[in-house]
């Protein structure tokens, strides 16, 4: 009897094991189709990295080696909806494994698994996905920022209120608070790259704990796969999550910013604030109010950075006090919150790209609030400390009085005169301050309040705009980056399908070699 009918006759067996219909339903089932959603590609490509690397350490000779290609290329080519659950294998690895055997034959395919274990191809191709959605986040994430860049421009000398304790607070402009969340983000961006950097090295050759006592070399794949360097020591390989919920904080950091900007623009978006109108094309109407324009884009929004947030926290969850090692609770439960939670953060962001690319802000309005609730009440009390040398706490004394009298009176800023200020000062040092007009309109004008502020970091155009300018440098950087480093990714897949097209010789059929072709198989 031949290896290849004694293993299949042992599979046999194995295949009338009987599994637990609540295991199937709850564990086996739903675990096959999230590895066909998320693993089959990753899954194929360690394959072929593996075979070439059992190869190169005379583990597998020029005959086995096409055998196992050339197997390996006709299952790629089925794809993964090719395969469906059956209690004949527990997994999809395993169903792999099992078409590949019987394409390539047991001598063949059956030594695919030499110095390796699904404790470090899981971690691998983990770690394959985990690094494709980073740096598919990021481009989401700069797109997001290119649109608040050239908004902030725009908007650079548009006054408005700035707020803190949710109260009118100093006039600023929309560029400079624009601003303040491209700095967040940019911030983001350096979070997301450093998970990627730290996700981005191969467990392979780790095997299931101990490494292998076969002559591999783990730097083999780790090249083949573009990974950059080695989690070198192989019980960390197999059970380290940390790169994981690295990447998740990232998340959980950026989608806390985002929620923080989300709940700002529905306040701007408010009719009593009036400062945003979303597009048409982002608003429904009631079924009961027929004046209603419910700005409901960013409610959606904000709903899946919540849901980021909840599948983030549940990752974060699931890795608390399991043993160092590999267990379920850090391999395949974390699959779905992991990449769902990435999902839901991708969709969001995509959401408010596209509502601040055609939004409008209503600059007039803005302009009239930006003085409104005595916000340059600080312009006042700084006017009295540079042009009358009065103590600043003394100046602010003054200035806080001038404005519970003129809110007494029912007067706005703009109405309150130097009269007003020389009854408080009076009451405060005793004498007048003497302000003329003039002075009085300059040091509560909100236009002038802004451009005063010319410190690194304020809402004076001057400074502003040239901080603008280098936050938009940023994001080219940033998304320069992510190019070559995808770019990078896709030259190692290429590199690594020449290698297999050299190893396969060329085939009358597909996954059927000619003797004389196995013969000419490059070396």
């Amino acid at each position: 009897m031949s290896a290849y009918r004694r293993l299949a006759g042992t599979m046999a067996v194995m295949d009338r094991r009987r599994w637990s219909e609540d295991y199937v339903a709850h564990v086996l089932r739903p675990n096959f189709a999230q590895a066909k959603r998320y693993l089959f590609r990753p899954l194929m490509l360690v394959n072929k990295a593996h075979a070439v690397t059992l190869w190169r350490a005379g583990l597998l000779d020029n005959h086995d080696v096409a055998l196992v290609l050339q197997g390996l290329r006709d299952i790629e080519a089925r794809g993964a909806a090719s395969y469906s659950y059956s209690e004949d294998v527990e997994d999809l690895y395993f169903a792999v494994e099992r078409d590949l055997i019987a394409a390539a034959g047991v001598d063949a395919g059956g030594n695919l698994q030499i110095a390796r274990s699904r404790n470090d191809v899981d971690q691998a191709m983990l770690r394959m996905v985990l690094r494709e959605t980073l740096l598919g986040t990021l481009e989401t994430l700069n797109d997001l920022r290119q649109v608040i860049a050239r908004r902030a421009v725009q908007h650079a000398t548009s006054l408005m209120p700035g707020y803190t304790h949710t109260q009118p607070a100093q006039p600023t402009t929309l560029g400079h608070y624009l601003g303040a969340i491209l700095s967040a983000l940019a911030r983001d961006a350096t979070r997301l790259r450093a998970a990627y950097l730290d996700a981005n090295h191969s467990p392979l050759g780790a095997a299931a704990l101990t490494t292998s006592g076969f002559p591999i070399q783990r730097q083999v794949p780790e090249q083949l796969l573009g990974f950059r360097g080695l989690v070198e020591n192989s019980i960390d390989a197999v059970g380290a999550s940390d790169h994981v919920l690295q990447s998740l904080g990232a998340v959980l950091v950026l989608e806390g910013n985002l929620s923080r900007f989300n709940f700002d623009l529905l306040q701007y978006a408010s009719r009593e604030v009036g400062f945003l109108r979303v597009p048409d094309s982002f608003v429904q109407i009631s079924s009961i109010m027929p004046q209603k324009r419910n700005p409901v884009v960013l409610e959606h929004s904000r709903a899946r950075f919540a849901r980021a947030h909840g599948q983030a926290q549940e990752v974060f969850t699931l890795a608390r006090n399991v043993p160092y090692g590999d267990t379920n609770d850090v391999g395949e439960n974390l699959i779905e919150p992991t990449f769902s939670a990435f999902t839901e953060l991708g969709e969001g962001i995509a959401l408010l790209s596209a509502v601040l690319e055609d939004a409008t802000f209503n600059v007039a309005r803005m302009q009239a609030l930006a003085g409104d609730g005595f916000t340059t009440a600080t312009g006042l009390a700084d006017w009295l400390v540079q042009h009358r040398r009065l103590p600043f706490r003394t100046a602010h004394g003054i200035a806080s009085r001038v404005v519970d009298l003129a809110v007494a009176a029912g007067l706005e800023a703009a109405q309150v005169t130097p009269e007003m200020v020389d009854v408080a000062a009076l009451e405060r040092v005793g004498h007048p301050v003497e302000l003329t007009p003039e002075n009085l309109h300059a040091a509560l004008d909100p236009r002038g309040f802004v451009e005063a502020r010319a410190l690194p970091g304020g809402p004076a155009s001057r400074v502003l705009l040239p901080f603008l300018a280098r936050a938009q440098d940023t994001v080219t950087t940033d998304e320069a980056w992510r190019r070559a480093e995808s770019r990078r990714l896709r030259m190692a897949r290429e590199a690594l399908d020449t290698i297999v097209d050299d190893l396969i010789p060329p085939s009358r059929a597909s996954g059927v070699l000619a003797a004389s072709e196995v013969t000419a198989v490059k070396t």
